[in-house]
């Protein structure tokens, strides 16, 4: 048999000397090639409704009252998951910021909710610890209620509703030689192409960014800040460059920073961008192929170093994995042999295709503005429905628009969510498939639509909206072939006789039951015993073969 552990995934060969059934010896040639997949053990989703209610905090011994509530962001955050048999255990936590009027000042507060850990159970058959899961939460809705306190204006309390769909897919890695040519006498093969995405390889790598010193310039004077509130933060804008062997993987760290001065107490925010680049070694990669990647933030923390600076420490873990959509013959079937088989459930790619997307809105603030300070924008809750040849991708762009308030000359905050729908063409793209979307922000401005100081203003934003089509196959291919050999000759042809020796307690009569035969056929063939009754042990008599005796 010559080498199987050939690893440069072009192919092995063998040959199988064997007897072939009525005919003399021969050679089946066999081609091989070694794939490595993703194959899919199964997926679920399940919807969770998040109910509770929401209590505005005390401050300086002062209970907090809301006039109206301006913006509520919620976003998940931290999504883990633990497989167990036929389960898939998900966290995430559910973090919120309320914006909200002051009852009384008048002044736009932030109050972000203490996080809120959700823990679920989502059942598929076959999920064993080990495997792999694509786990992703979406927020399909969140609202929240002001409880009305009877005979006031103002309110303390909300009821928060928040609907979540968790999607659950389990994945396990698997290497197969799958066999793609046989040939010999009396071989015929049955084959089917295929297309899959073959896995080349893996790598992730933890990146520290730290000790960043952070000035908080836009302090006013005779105030600095004492406390940090809390820090959310994200990633975007993620590029990906292959070399040999290693992915470089580039992104932006957003960060809001959210921090108390005094003597005021006012919380004030500070947001910032820090660009990244790490290398990630991926055996097996190269230029051309697919790259995908996963990045999470596993720790992020800020606190006050001296003055109005602020020192962070953030810990990344950025995964990369390299594949390359194929297509190639394998072999299904064979006549003329034995074959071993195995089933695979697959994804196999369909398309992918990205769209440029421009969104152009009137915004309005809640009060006169003198200048916008600057626009944080995201893409959130992106979903996507397959139709032929195309996929619907829906989202929201959120922005918060952080202005110098002309009546207070303080920095003010207001929330927009602009919901978007837009088509995404992708050849071979069916109902049924599924369908990967990813969206990123190139560009986006808000400038006044009217002389300044004014509460009118323009957005102008572009962004890019990327779907991936894929289709769960399940095909069975032949990874092993063996000849088929003469068949089996019966040890006792029937006709003919074998030897059995007396054991202790024998008769004649359970002889006969034992080898399927009769007593009076036993004493045919042995003319020495004349009495039937009476044998002896250790004697060897013979027994006569039955009919499929073998």
């Amino acid at each position: 048999m010559a080498d199987m552990n050939d690893n440069n995934r072009m192919g092995n060969h063998m040959d199988i000397m064997g007897e072939m059934a009525g005919m003399a010896p021969s050679d089946i040639n066999i081609t091989t090639r070694r794939l490595q997949v993703e194959s899919v053990v199964g997926d679920a989703t399940r919807q969770v409704n998040v109910v509770r209610t929401i209590t505005l905090p005390v401050f300086e011994e002062n209970q907090l009252l809301a006039r109206k509530v301006e913006s509520v962001d919620t976003e998940i955050r931290g999504v883990e998951y633990k497989i167990i048999d036929d389960k898939v255990i998900v966290e995430a936590t559910l973090h919120k910021q309320i914006y909200y009027v002051e009852c009384v000042t008048g002044d736009v507060q932030e109050f972000t909710v203490p996080d809120e850990k959700i823990t679920e159970f989502v059942h598929i058959e076959g999920a064993r610890p080990g495997m792999e899961a694509r786990v992703n939460v979406a927020i399909e809705f969140c609202d929240l209620e002001a409880i009305k306190i009877p005979g006031q204006q103002c309110f303390r309390q909300f009821q928060q509703t928040c609907i979540l769909k968790i999607r659950v897919r389990i994945v396990e890695m698997v290497e197969v030689d799958v066999v793609t040519n046989v040939s010999g006498p009396g071989i015929t093969p049955t084959f089917q192409t295929i297309t899959i995405d073959n896995v080349i390889g893996k790598g992730c790598q933890q990146h520290t960014i730290s000790d960043t010193i952070i000035d908080l310039d836009d302090i006013p004077e005779g105030q600095r800040a004492y406390k940090i509130k809390n820090v959310d933060a994200v990633i975007r804008n993620t590029e990906t460059k292959v070399l040999p062997n290693k992915v470089v993987v580039k992104g932006i760290l957003h960060k809001q920073i959210f921090y108390v001065v005094t003597p005021v107490g006012e919380v004030r925010e500070f947001s910032i961008d820090v660009p990244f680049s790490v290398f990630v070694e991926v055996p097996g990669a190269r230029p051309g192929v697919n790259i995908s990647t996963d990045i999470r933030i596993e720790y992020v923390d800020a606190k006050i170093v001296s003055g109005n600076k602020i020192k962070e420490t953030v810990v990344l873990e950025i995964c990369a994995t390299a594949s390359e959509s194929i297509t190639i013959n394998v072999v299904t079937a064979v006549s003329g042999a034995h074959v071993e088989t195995r089933t695979l459930k697959v994804q196999s790619s369909v398309g992918q295709n990205c769209r440029q997307v421009n969104i152009l809105a009137d915004l309005t603030s809640p009060e006169q503005a003198r200048k916008v300070a600057r626009v944080d924008a995201t893409l959130r809750n992106l979903t996507a429905e397959v139709i032929p040849n195309k996929v619907i991708v829906k989202g929201m762009l959120h922005k918060q628009i952080f202005y110098v308030s002309q009546s207070s000359d303080h920095l003010r905050e207001f929330s927009v969510d602009e919901p978007f729908t837009e088509f995404v063409h992708v050849d071979g793209a069916q109902p049924g498939d599924t369908v990967d979307v990813t969206g990123r922000i190139e560009f986006v401005n808000v400038e006044a639509a009217a002389h300044l100081p004014t509460n009118r203003f323009r957005q102008t934003a572009v962004l890019e909206i990327c779907a991936n089509v894929t289709e769960t196959r399940t095909i069975t291919v032949v990874v092993a072939v063996t000849p088929i050999g003469p068949e089996p000759q019966p040890i006792c042809p029937p006709g003919t006789t074998f030897s059995y020796t007396i054991q202790k307690g024998d008769t004649l009569f359970s002889i006969a039951q034992a080898n399927n035969t009769t007593v009076q056929a036993i004493l045919a063939v042995n003319p020495q015993i004349t009495n039937p009754n009476i044998i002896f042990v250790g004697r060897t008599i013979q027994v006569p073969c039955p009919g499929g005796m073998g």
